[in-house]
């Protein structure tokens, strides 16, 4: 064959796979792979291309492949074991998850290329074909078992059969659960939700909801989504807030306060010896004045906002070493502390997510 490419790259694997992860990050700067600070890429897993790119934090489990032409991957990404990425053109944005066992790849052409925003999800068991291009947007979730295909060809189109080789674009926003399928040509709109095991082919409008085989918009707005009176946002915060709490005291934490402001302290045991750590968070309902910061918040670690958190406090709390959460404007900085990574990550169950910015 004039053109041929193994179908898992062996001798990579067994060249850079089972090196210590800070010799092979060493080995890849020296091949000129950009890659940042405090990268793991796991035991057997190995990325191969002309022009690689990883940012800070990014982690790769065990026995992960990466290839393609050119590879660009954001900062604090995280791309699950036994996950296999083989596309041209790869872009994964900061703060993208994609979970075990997921496959990109199959039949393809030079200009073929993967996509992923920010803020991205992609669940286990997932098989996604970039024959053209798939390109997701920002903040937007692929379930588990989904089927994503560039391409619809296997009986021959000179004897009357279709084939069909075409894009598919996900806007922001957008929620695919689980068991759904994208055939060529789909392009789902900002906001938009697929229900579970549909087939989707054409384009769904943003905001709207579509289910079924094929799929059909069964809700839009402005009856979907819910629009919410700042009354219920309150209440509704106030209830995660709650089950948060609960959620930590029952993984050993003891919590201590009340509504908006709380005490989280863990106790860790080293032979004979016991250690304490107290975290300070404080919840912000209401709209916050610009003009000034109460004294309590310089005792705080995580402040958490329901409002929009002005550039001017932002500011003061960073000088503060504070970590702040905006939940308007779906925004957090730069650095993070414990109890505020476990803020976060417990808000993204209700998906509540937000984007790392500088301030």
């Amino acid at each position: 064959m004039i053109i041929q490419k193994d179908r898992i790259p062996v001798k990579d694997v067994l060249l850079f796979g089972f090196l210590p992860g800070a010799l092979k990050n060493f080995v890849y700067r020296l091949k000129g792979y950009k890659i940042g600070k405090k990268v793991s890429i796991g035991f057997g897993s190995v990325i191969c291309g002309d022009t690689v790119t990883v940012g800070d934090y990014t982690q790769m489990g065990f026995f992960t492949i990466i290839r393609g032409k050119n590879i660009t991957i954001g900062s604090h990404v995280n791309i699950g074991s036994a996950t296999f990425l083989d596309t041209p053109h790869i872009e994964i944005g900061d703060d993208t998850k994609i979970n075990e066992q997921v496959f990109v790849g199959g039949l393809q052409f030079p200009d073929s290329k993967f996509v992923l925003g920010r803020n991205c999800l992609v669940m286990q068991m997932s098989f996604i074909n970039p024959a053209r291009s798939i390109i997701v947007g920002d903040n937007s979730g692929i379930g588990g078992h989904c089927l994503l295909f560039g391409h619809s060809s296997y009986q021959s189109q000179l004897e009357g059969y279709p084939v069909e080789f075409d894009s598919i674009e996900i806007g922001d926003n957008v929620a695919i659960t689980w068991r759904v399928f994208l055939l060529p040509g789909t392009k789902i709109g900002d906001g938009a939700v697929i229900g579970p095991n549909s087939l989707v082919r054409g384009a769904i409008p943003p905001k709207s909801l579509a289910i079924g085989f094929p799929a059909r918009i069964v809700s839009k707005p402005p009856d979907f989504p819910k629009l919410l009176t700042e009354a219920e946002r309150v209440e509704i915060l106030q209830n995660i807030v709650a089950e948060m709490i609960k959620f930590f005291e029952g993984s050993s934490l003891t919590c201590s306060g009340n509504s908006d402001r709380y005490e989280i302290t863990r106790l860790t045991r080293k032979l004979w010896f016991q250690k304490k750590k107290t975290w300070r968070l404080r919840i912000e309902y209401e709209a916050i004045d610009e003009n000034k910061i109460p004294e309590s918040y310089k005792t705080m670690d995580v402040f958490l906002s329901l409002k929009e958190i002005p550039k001017a406090i932002r500011r003061k709390l960073t000088a503060m070493n504070v970590m702040w959460i905006d939940i308007e404007k779906k925004e957090q900085p730069l650095f993070w502390n414990d109890l505020g990574d476990e803020v976060v990550l417990f808000l993204k169950r209700y998906g509540v997510k937000f984007f790392r910015v500088e301030e």
